[in-house]
């Protein structure tokens, strides 16, 4: 098992003595819950009083759970609540279309699938939770391009067309493309890719997919809900998936107080 670092884990003790206790404490009273000396829990306090995650009561000397405490629990419910409602989104999207449905999400790597719910058709290639989505060659990839942070988005996107080996003049080209390809996203609220490629490069033909995004109550892009549809057994129903892709991306923007695409 990785080690991690000792202090913050002692250090933590203190937050959680703090949220399991009703009232504010003293520091007395914090450093015996925590097993630490009196001297090394103001240290630590000194600490986490910088950061917001404690204030002290200047009349009382008490310590209690700071602004950014209240914030960190907030924003981690909102998100528990958000992945919930977009889970339930995408499990009735493969539901309506017996298709592969998958909820991906934006971290430091990229754009990463957090989850999936699977259809009947049996998949050429495998969709692993985890697994990445390229930004410059899917359906999913360009619903970030067009309603990600582009401070994030972008700059991922010269590194994956970097890796590719293109010039600098391939890919300003490619950049170019792929902005008015955005500008058309955000108008349409919807991307399209037939045929679908799996992370960068490979093309999975006869399957095509289409991606919608889902907003939260602050209104900033969480999530992309694609469906992977074979397009020999569903390409008269092109224009319903799409309705259906893009209604179901709404429902869940919806409930988490967030845009809708119209």
């Amino acid at each position: 098992m990785a080690k991690g670092i000792q202090s913050i884990v002692l250090g933590f003790r203190l937050l959680q003595a703090l949220t399991d206790s009703d009232a504010p404490m003293s520091l007395k009273t914090l450093a015996a819950v925590a097993a630490m000396s009196p001297s090394k829990a103001r240290m630590y306090l000194i600490s986490f009083m910088e950061t917001g995650l404690i204030v002290q009561n200047s009349d009382t000397g008490l310590y209690t759970l700071g602004p950014y405490a209240i914030r960190l629990g907030t924003r981690a419910l909102q998100r528990m609540e958000l992945m919930t409602v977009a889970a339930e989104a995408m499990r009735s999207l493969q539901q309506q279309t017996n298709s592969l449905v998958l909820l991906c999400a934006w971290d430091v790597r990229g754009v990463i699938i957090v989850s999936r719910s699977e259809g009947s058709d049996p998949q050429p290639l495998q969709f692993h939770i985890g697994g990445s989505a390229s930004l410059g060659s899917t359906a999913t990839g360009h619903i970030f391009l067009a309603f990600g942070t582009r401070e994030e988005t972008w700059p991922h996107l010269q590194e994956e067309l970097a890796q590719l080996g293109l010039s600098e003049a391939q890919q300003r080209k490619r950049v170019k493309a792929l902005e008015g390809e955005a500008d058309q996203i955000r108008k349409r609220r919807v991307a399209e890719a037939d045929p679908i490629s799996y992370a960068s490069g490979v093309t999975l033909s006869g399957f095509a997919a289409i991606a919608a995004p889902i907003f939260d109550a602050s209104q900033r892009l969480r999530f992309a809900i694609t469906l992977i549809y074979r397009t020999d057994r569903n390409s008269r129903r092109k224009d319903e998936l799409l309705r259906l892709t893009v209604q179901a991306a709404n429902r869940a923007s919806h409930l988490a107080g967030g845009a809708t695409t119209g």
